[in-house]
């Protein structure tokens, strides 16, 4: 049996996962703590097979991305109360011979907002219904918000409402050119807008307001479609890295079970994704 002897391997899992930013992030942050580990991306497409497979590698922690985190929870052996009331993980840490999950997104998520705006008493919508969209709406309500979900597939949106005890709408009425209701908080919580997807138009230009915060959870490109929109209304806006950054922390208390400091390492990780992105900005503009 092989096995790492000189280093901890963690890694994040989906499909896609190419695009993913947190390698940079998460071994800036070992590199900062001086922590022997090594953080990969391994697309995974057949999840149970693949938890036994990194599991028999030795992986001691992976975070999970799209579309894997309800699929993770079922199979996780165990998870926390906080996994156990959203639906979803997205981290997992090997114990023994059991995967134990938890969920880190909804921390990533109301600290990016906190950041920026007041959550309590907030009129608030997420938009999609996967797992990122459970760990919010988990997360906006704990805050105090009045959430509202809205999604294509309405059937998926009910049930993730009717979960939460959220209102539902059908996102094609955001569309509509009289939509008389509003929104203190947006959060977009699909995939629409990742690096080297399709482009797709979520919602119509006249939907967003100067009043808004409005937050993406897809942080490749750092400005989507949706961003720019709402930048142009003159929204605030919050970046995806922002909620990448903070469940990254999280992950990392959990694996380690530590603390994380915000000199050197949280500092590290923003710098590592700023470099990334910063790179690639001026590649385009070349």
């Amino acid at each position: 049996m092989i096995k790492p002897v000189q280093t901890e391997l963690y890694a994040v899992i989906g499909n896609p996962v190419a695009h993913s930013l947190s390698p940079v992030m998460m071994n800036a942050a070992f590199r900062s703590m001086n922590v022997p580990a090594t953080y990969l991306a391994l697309q995974a497409d057949e999840l149970p097979d693949d938890l036994e497979t990194l599991a028999r590698f030795g992986f001691r922690g992976l975070s999970v991305t799209l579309p894997h985190k309800e699929l993770a929870y079922r199979l996780a052996d165990h998870v926390d109360d906080m996994a156990r009331t959203i639906g979803a993980v997205n981290t997992l840490m090997r114990e023994g011979s059991a995967w134990v999950g938890c969920n880190t997104d909804w921390l990533g998520a109301t600290k990016a907002l906190r950041r920026v705006t007041e959550l309590e008493g907030r009129e608030a919508l997420i938009l999609g219904a996967g797992g990122a969209a459970r760990a919010v709406a988990f997360g906006m309500k704990r805050e105090g918000a009045r959430v509202t979900i809205a999604n294509r597939c309405v059937e998926k949106g009910k049930a993730l409402a009717k979960s939460f005890r959220c209102d539902f709408i059908p996102l094609a009425i955001l569309d509509r050119a009289r939509f008389d209701r509003h929104f203190d908080v947006v959060v977009q919580c699909t995939s629409v807008g990742l690096q080297g997807t399709i482009p797709t138009v979520l919602v119509s230009d006249s939907f967003f307001e100067p009043a808004m915060v409005v937050m993406e959870t897809v942080y490749r490109p750092l400005r989507t479609p949706f961003l720019n929109a709402a930048k142009r209304a003159g929204a605030t806006i919050v970046h995806g890295t922002d909620m990448l950054v903070y469940q990254g922390v999280a992950q990392l208390e959990w694996w380690l079970s530590r603390p994380i400091p915000e000199f050197p390492c949280v500092a590290a990780m923003k710098e590592a994704i700023h470099e990334v992105l910063s790179k690639e900005k001026n590649a385009q503009d070349d």
